[in-house]
């Protein structure tokens, strides 16, 4: 009985603390999204992990009219439409870079919640047009912004999907 009840507290333990939704990013809008994205366990603030670049941009970056870019956990996030390959990651015991499929990734993955995504909607030029902190408050984001170009929102659905979505304004 012992063994039972220990394996179900495990059980829980790792369910709540686990990556509970994926990640779906759509960008409806003229302007390239290029920043930092970010999971962290934002309750204790660490671990935190950061997406490298992902080829050929030299910043983590979604293109323009981009859409349904799903990343289920950080650890299969290299088999997405926009493959993350590596994640920085700071925390005493598993921080330093990693490759999404490292066995450490899946580790991290389990303790840690998708936090933000800091970025700038840049034009064909190149140009910044506006600057946003979508994502958790506890990681420093918001769920809504307007900007002077785009406007973005970040929210989850039924506890399975994390949207984030990008549009022009007006």
């Amino acid at each position: 009985m012992k063994k039972i009840i220990c394996s179900l507290l495990l059980i829980c333990g790792t369910f709540a603390f686990s990556q509970s939704t994926a990640l779906v990013i759509n960008n409806f809008s003229h302007y390239s999204l290029q920043g930092r994205l970010m999971a962290g366990n934002l309750s204790t603030g660490s671990p935190v992990a950061y997406a490298a670049p992902n080829a050929p941009y030299g910043v983590y970056t979604v293109p323009e009219f981009v859409t349904d870019v799903e990343y289920k956990t950080l650890s299969t996030s290299g088999f997405s439409t926009l493959p993350i390959d590596t994640w920085y990651v700071t925390d005493p015991v598993y921080g330093g870079t990693h490759l999404f499929s490292d066995p450490v990734m899946d580790t991290v993955s389990s303790m840690v919640e998708w936090g933000i995504f800091h970025f700038i909607a840049k034009d064909s030029a190149g140009n910044g047009t506006d600057e946003f902190s979508m994502g958790e408050p506890a990681a420093g984001g918001v769920y809504y912004d307007l900007g002077t170009y785009s406007e973005a929102e970040w929210f989850t659905i039924g506890g399975v999907y994390t949207y984030l979505q990008v549009y022009d304004y007006p």
